[in-house]
């Protein structure tokens, strides 16, 4: 959902196609060269606190975003920067997510189920979240809904530090 709503403001305030390219681009790119790096990583360190930290990093990257905003000054530099920062932390939090769930399962038969459910939820969510997008900018403002995206991320990584 961030990753829309950074493209949905670049291209509000630019109006144009590159910058909303540039900034897709930019947070893909960062995936795509630390993700396995990221994977090594989450079979080595305990993944639980991986997840954890890769939590709390969205939370903040989406509130500097919010602040950002509701303070009027943010640019497509700021943008492009926030974007390659949710870039690095995806790239830890998706290869971290997916072999968390295998260790969450406890019987072997229970596995495929799981995988089944996380990846339905992961793109349900990816199918709800451009419309409730194109209803929350202009009914709520940009400002609320880059704030709500990072109090979504609060009891994720706060409350659930072992």
């Amino acid at each position: 959902m961030q990753q829309i709503a950074m493209s949905w403001l670049v291209y509000r305030l630019t109006n144009s196609a590159f910058l909303l390219g540039l900034i897709g681009f930019s947070s893909q790119i960062a995936s795509l060269f630390f993700s396995p790096f990221a994977g090594v990583l989450s079979d080595r360190w305990n993944r639980h606190h991986i997840l954890v930290v890769t939590q709390l990093l969205a939370m903040i990257q989406a509130f500097i975003l919010a602040f950002l905003t509701l303070t009027g000054v943010i640019a497509v530099p700021h943008l492009i920067i926030l974007s390659i920062f949710l870039g690095l932390v995806n790239a830890f939090d998706m290869p971290t997510r997916q072999a968390f769930v295998v260790e969450m399962v406890e019987k072997r038969k229970d596995l495929g189920n799981a995988i089944a459910l996380n990846s339905f939820l992961f793109n349900g969510a990816r199918l709800v979240d451009p419309p409730s997008l194109a209803y929350s900018f202009p009914s709520w403002g940009k400002e609320c809904v880059f704030s709500s995206m990072g109090s979504v991320f609060f009891p994720s990584s706060s409350l659930s530090w072992p």
